[in-house]
């Protein structure tokens, strides 16, 4: 069961993500949560407090989120991460927009605020192990250091397609490209 303060930042997630981080605000918390004005407050008395409770929790929900990813993708070839990822991409341009625009908006502020980095670090290492094991899986010599690179352009695939949509938009040769480039270095 949800608690009253997941509730809140997961209200607060979906606000940033919708909205930018600029709509962050106690207030607008509340209304996005659908309860009485003053409730964000009663737990979090400053925006920086909530700010770091924010990333505290979207820091778990993504480790949730990759370790549910992590127990079914079983990568035996290239091809088969490529799908992988490419169902990912599509998740996080599509269904999962606004947390992935969240997500891009803390590494933002992270940028600004160092208080917020360790914990989005730590989520970053663990997700630098799965996809460096997937990547040794199929192949790969050198799979943290590929496992950077791959982790990079996603980001940077990510991004764009939030930013710019293709359409159609189909990501799969390029990451099927990149992996065999990879693993044949």
């Amino acid at each position: 069961m949800v608690t009253r303060q997941e509730q809140l930042l997961d209200a607060a997630i979906e606000l940033i993500g919708s909205q930018g981080i600029r709509s962050l605000t106690h207030r607008g918390v509340d209304a996005e949560a659908g309860i009485p004005a003053g409730s964000t407050s009663n737990y979090y008395r400053t925006r920086d407090a909530l700010l770091e409770a924010i990333v505290a929790r979207f820091a778990e929900r993504e480790r949730l989120s990759w370790e549910a990813i992590a127990g079914v993708v079983q990568p035996s070839s290239p091809k088969e991460l490529a799908a992988a990822l490419e169902h990912f991409v599509r998740d996080a341009t599509g269904p999962s927009r606004a947390l992935t625009l969240t997500r891009q908006l803390l590494f933002a502020e992270a940028a600004q605020r160092p208080s917020l980095q360790p914990v989005l670090a730590s989520n970053a290492k663990a997700i630098r192990a799965w996809g460096a094991q997937w990547l040794k899986a199929v192949g790969s010599a050198h799979p943290e250091r590929d496992c950077q690179i791959v982790l990079n352009y996603l980001d940077g695939l990510i991004i764009h397609q939030l930013a710019f949509p293709e359409t159609p938009f189909s990501p799969a040769r390029p990451l099927l490209g990149l992996l065999k480039a990879l693993i044949a270095s």
